[in-house]
């Protein structure tokens, strides 16, 4: 029966300096896997880092803004040629309006916030996946995950203050079944959309009242964990995946379509 293992796989993960990103990569190493960590702070990046050899896996952390194209490139080419391979890409780097995840409603936001917003959760995902894939290819084999949102569903994209956000997660999800449609017979490429997180950069803007509010409609009665999103992460990459391609796994405690608006959004 297959597992979880994840020996001598080698694994880039985006956006790994903290966060989900930073809980996904070690998660990564201690089911085996090496792991190459992307982010722009290095400081970060190497405190990971050291974080998964403490585990004894390998790890390589790589300072990348992932939505300029050169630097995806480096990324790709240093990853393999320390590791000779890579055989699975979290597109997890992502944010709302870069990271300050700012709402706002379509006619007070900026062109620069649309921007950002697309470069950081579409873009960078594409060009990654473009930097990746064929080197998969030609081994015949490979897994790519590409983290959305449950702000992709209407009932919840729709809420004041979500738009562009909800626009640019919308778009990953159909990123993932484009290339898992091009890349399906090597290439397993899936999408975990993650609920409410329970993360610093997002409970900055989270009252203990609205957490309250959104507690009432989420079925397991707590906020999520990037444990949880990972434990979704893992498995996906794992062999006991095998037979699951093009699709969007939510990891979301079975919330409810009647959310309360985000505070601030209109």
């Amino acid at each position: 029966m297959a597992d979880m293992n994840l020996s001598g796989r080698v694994a880039i993960v985006t956006g790994a300096s903290m966060g989900i990103g930073e809980v996904l990569a070690l998660d990564l190493a201690a089911h085996g896997a090496d792991v190459v960590l992307a982010a722009r702070s290095a400081s970060k990046l190497e405190a990971v880092a050291t974080q998964v050899r403490a585990l004894g896996r390998r790890a390589l952390a790589i300072p990348t803004d992932v939505t300029v194209a050169s630097q995806v490139k480096r990324l790709a080419e240093e990853a393999t040629r320390e590791f000779g391979r890579i055989d699975i890409l979290i597109n997890n780097a992502g944010g709302s309006y870069g990271a300050t995840f700012k709402r706002s409603p379509l006619l007070k936001a900026s062109e620069a916030d649309f921007d950002n917003a697309y470069l950081l959760n579409v873009k960078s995902a594409w060009l990654c996946g473009q930097a990746v894939a064929p080197g998969m290819l030609a081994r015949g084999s490979g897994v790519i995950i590409n983290l959305g949102s449950v702000a992709a569903r209407q009932e919840h994209g729709t809420r004041g203050g979500f738009g562009i956000y909800s626009i640019t997660k919308v778009a990953v999800q159909n990123l993932t079944y484009v290339m898992a449609a091009e890349w399906g017979p090597t290439i397993r490429v899936n999408c975990v959309a993650p609920g409410v997180i329970d993360i610093p950069r997002t409970a900055a803007n989270r009252s203990g009242a609205a957490t309250a509010e959104r507690l009432k409609v989420i079925a397991r009665g707590r906020l999520g964990t990037p444990q949880d999103v990972a434990n979704a992460v893992t498995f996906l990459c794992s062999d006991q995946a095998d037979y699951i391609n093009g699709v969007v796994l939510e990891v979301n405690g079975g919330i409810k379509s009647s959310q309360p608006p985000i505070e601030g959004g209109t």
